[in-house]
């Protein structure tokens, strides 16, 4: 009786607990019916627009002449327009009736226009403090001496809070942007000056065409003082602009970007398009970048110090955007469904640079970790990469168009051959320049240059979602010298996910020989056979990871030092050194990883042997980790060596970790060290942590790992610190990681915990989402309710992701608090009926 009700309460405490929680849909975000390419009854030709910026008030005055051509016989004009008071609207000067609603503009015309006619409308109007598309950097009490900037952002579709138009990518057309600005302040826009004018008032005109047809979202208008960075790529000016007095930063982040771009054009067969490339760095900024037409916007964290380089590096950002001038702005995918096609070229293209600049091995390593940050996604939710059932256009940024999408290219790259896919890219590019383009255009554009049918191909990574799991084994026949390859894909079949068609290479290995063997996959479960005139040593399969897949292949420990030693591939070696930590209480096995460690060629294999190394045991293991953490020139593997002493416990392991404190340039070293210390030496590194508080560091590394190893002592001294480092002038970041800190070692403390919610409406982003996570830190129930609200009021999407992530760590966190309650009021409840038990039976006596 007892066990049954047990179970009963235990399924009603689930219930209970996924009632609590979002519902699990394996389709995430892309539940909607499906959508189709927008509907437009005009023709946007082109654009102008007229702007007054004004700090004091956050306000544009404003006017727009938009020209366009109807599609069918009209007297009305719709227009995407949201947030603006417009106070007229004219056509020749004649004024025009009209009618605003929530996100359009509603226009009469005088008279019924037909398919070819132009339509020119002048519209007046105010936008006050813009909720979406253009911001204002103002000071403000936390940062008294913020210099100003004002800069917009308007991908997806916020474009139509700060200009009327057909907000859609759908739509290309030709602009000009014109816009006044204190007469110091610097002001960049799309194409080409075509003049500066000083006015009376103490203000500059700047006036930008755009000769060349983009779409809305691309527009851009960024005002404030800057300092360039001046460089030429054949006669294109090459210009990158950073806030005022950050000029010496500049280099680090933007010196390759004419190599870039002459590397781009080579590949492509199509010079760069625009008649300049600028980059800008702005304040405020919530994205990484934008890739607005001849004039990229960045956010600060693009440049950075000496030390921090030698973790970070800006190439690939910069790179992503610039490949973008071409995928994005010179195509242009037609609806937020076929993201991919911007988003994807822009990803793998960058991974080409990375193997243009450092080798194939570097790209490889790039896209092994692109393809496991699709697969974490993967795990929440599943959806084909061309997706027209996205719930909103901002949803359709994620792994899949970004990650998933450049591995397929890569592996549309292994099926073509390197010749056939880049005169596929070409082919694509120039037939479709200054057009908006679906998945259709590209493989038909496949098709014609290589005469390769490709539909296969598309419907399976394109059209389904997914990827093959895959189960790998080989025997060996010694009387037919034959090696048996036996090949399974695992992974659930269904609507979603099919078997999928692929050719793969399997290498096949002894003393004397490496062979590599291409074959076509398309069974669930399938054999192949290879002659060999001894036993292999080794089989690896896809063994330069062309193919985007799990992969299970269970090998001897011999079959994995052969591979660790001599196979030619970063891949093989990295899974040799990562299958190997299941032998860790083996010598030899400690050997070969010590071995690798020391020598290997590659640092992610080195990086692999550090870890591994770190589920062993005893003093070879430590010593070999602690000369790792001494002296590997890549700080990756000094880190992974530092985090892996924090499994032992010993004397020379603390001196290792302070050593590492004192003399690391690498601020991420320095973090991993005190993390690894407060795990060796928790009795004594308060210390330690206590002066690490001081060190500022690129992202405030070092800072949180000072702060989780004070929290984890319980450090009484620590609360006094912080508050004396809070009084005095900090960064915004830095300033809600001390509060963060403050709060999880006064959690009882309202005024602190008060505090950190405040910085939830910080205008910077990198504020806001250090104080999510310090708010999932310190674990306050009450914590999921605010943050709920927080999200809708959000717009960058990687901020929306950081709340819902927060919140699912929050519930994960309570469930234990909730688990005893409910016991609590369970054992209540049987109380009281044991309590009415008795009391009828006392009434029956």
């Amino acid at each position: 009786m007892m066990h049954a009700r047990r179970c009963l309460y235990v399924v009603t405490l689930l219930n209970c607990l996924t009632s609590l929680l979002p519902a699990q849909d394996r389709r995430g975000p892309f539940t909607h019916a499906p959508r189709s390419v927008r509907t437009r009854d005009i023709d946007q030709q082109h654009i102008r627009l007229d702007l007054r910026l004004d700090w004091d008030k956050q306000q544009v005055d404003a006017q727009a002449m938009v020209s366009l051509s109807p599609f069918k016989p009209t007297k009305e004009v719709i227009l995407d327009a949201a947030g603006m008071k417009v106070s007229r609207v004219t056509r020749d000067s004649k004024s025009l009736k009209y009618e605003t609603k929530p996100q359009q503009l509603i226009v009469q015309l005088d008279r019924e226009f037909m398919p070819g006619e132009m339509v020119s409308l002048v519209i007046d109007y105010v936008v006050v403090r813009p909720k979406h598309g253009l911001h204002f950097v103002v000071p403000d009490d936390s940062e008294k001496n913020q210099p100003r900037m004002a800069w917009t952002q308007s991908e997806p579709e916020f474009a139509h809070y700060w200009f009327p138009c057909i907000d859609s990518p759908a739509d290309r057309l030709t602009s000009e942007i014109i816009a006044t600005a204190p007469k110091d302040y610097f002001v960049l826009s799309n194409g080409t000056l075509e003049s500066k004018r000083l006015n009376a008032d103490g203000t500059q005109t700047w006036h930008w065409r755009q000769a060349k047809s983009h779409v809305p979202y691309l527009f851009s208008v960024v005002a404030g003082e800057f300092d360039a960075y001046e460089q030429r790529w054949n006669e294109v000016p090459v210009v990158s602009y950073v806030p005022k007095g950050q000029l010496n930063l500049a280099a680090r982040s933007f010196e390759k970007t004419p190599a870039m771009m002459d590397f781009f054009s080579r590949k492509i067969g199509v010079k760069y398009p625009w008649p300049k490339y600028t980059q800008i760095c702005v304040d405020e900024y919530g994205w990484g970048g934008m890739e607005h037409t001849s004039a990229t916007t960045l956010n600060m964290h693009t440049l950075h110090d000496d030390r921090a380089h030698l973790d970070v590096s800006s190439d690939n950002l910069v790179a992503h955007e610039l490949i973008h001038q071409w995928y994005g702005d010179l195509l242009t995918c037609k609806d937020w469904g076929e993201i991919w096609l911007n988003e994807s070229f822009a990803t793998y293209f960058a991974t080409l640079w990375n193997e243009e600049d450092f080798g194939w091995d570097e790209a490889t390593w790039s896209r092994y970790e692109e393809a496991m940050s699709y697969m974490r996604e993967d795990k929440r939710y599943r959806r084909a990469i061309v997706n027209y059932q996205y719930d909103s256009p901002d949803k359709v940024f994620d792994g899949h168009a970004y990650p998933k999408g450049g591995r397929v290219l890569h592996m549309l790259r292994f099926v073509l051959g390197d010749e056939m896919f880049w005169n596929a890219i070409h082919h694509y590019t120039t037939r479709n320049m200054h057009r908006t383009v679906e998945t259709a255009d590209f493989r038909i554009a496949i098709e014609e240059v290589t005469g390769q049918g490709l539909n296969w191909f598309f419907d399976q990574w394109l059209y389904h979602g997914g990827h093959p799991d895959f189960e790998v084994s080989w025997k060996w026949d010694d009387v037919a010298h034959m090696v048996r390859v036996s090949v399974k894909q695992t992974q659930k079949v269904d609507s979603v996910t099919p078997v999928f068609r692929m050719p793969v290479e399997i290498e096949v290995a002894n003393e004397a020989d490496v062979k590599l063997h291409r074959v076509e996959l398309s069974k669930a479960e399938e054999t192949f056979h290879f002659q060999s005139d001894r036993r292999p040593t080794r089989v690896c399969f896809d063994p330069k990871d062309w193919l985007l897949k799990s992969l299970k292949f269970e090998k001897s420990k011999e079959e994995l030092f052969d591979q660790l030693e001599n196979d030619a591939n970063l891949m093989c070696r990295l899974q040799a050194a990562e299958m190997l930590a299941k032998f860790n209480e083996d010598d030899d096995v400690l050997a070969a990883l010590n071995k690798a460690l020391e020598s290997d060629r590659f640092w992610a294999v080195r990086q692999e042997a550090a870890k591994s190394l770190g589920k062993f045991k005893g003093d070879k293991a430590r010593d070999a980790l602690i000369a790792a953490s001494r002296s590997d020139a890549k700080s990756f593997v000094r880190r992974e060596a530092i985090k892996s002493l924090g499994s032992f416990k010993h004397a020379t392991t603390n001196d290792a970790l302070r050593a590492v404190i004192s003399t690391d340039q690498s601020y991420y070293a320095i973090s991993e060290a005190l993390q690894a210390l407060a795990k060796v030496d928790v009795s004594g590194c308060e210390a330690d942590h206590l002066a690490a508080l001081n060190i500022v560091s690129h992202r405030q590394e070092v800072l949180k790992a000072a702060i989780d190893g004070l929290v984890k002592v319980k450090s009484a001294q620590a609360c006094e610190e912080i508050s004396q480092l809070l009084e005095g002038d900090i960064s915004p970041e830095r300033r809600v990681v001390l509060i963060g800190g403050l709060a999880r070692l006064k959690p009882a403390d309202a005024e602190v915990i008060a505090k950190l919610y405040e910085q939830l409406d910080n205008d910077r982003t990198s504020v806001r989402r250090k104080a999510i996570d310090a708010i999932v830190e310190v674990g306050d129930p009450g914590a999921i309710e605010r943050l709920l609200v927080k999200r809708d009021e959000q717009e960058i999407p990687g901020t929306i992701r950081s709340i819902d992530d927060a919140v699912e760590k929050l519930r994960d966190k309570n469930k234990g608090i909730e688990t005893l309650q409910k016991q609590l009021e369970s054992l209540r409840q049987q109380n009281r009926k044991l309590e009415d038990r008795l009391n009828k039976l006392e009434s029956k006596e």
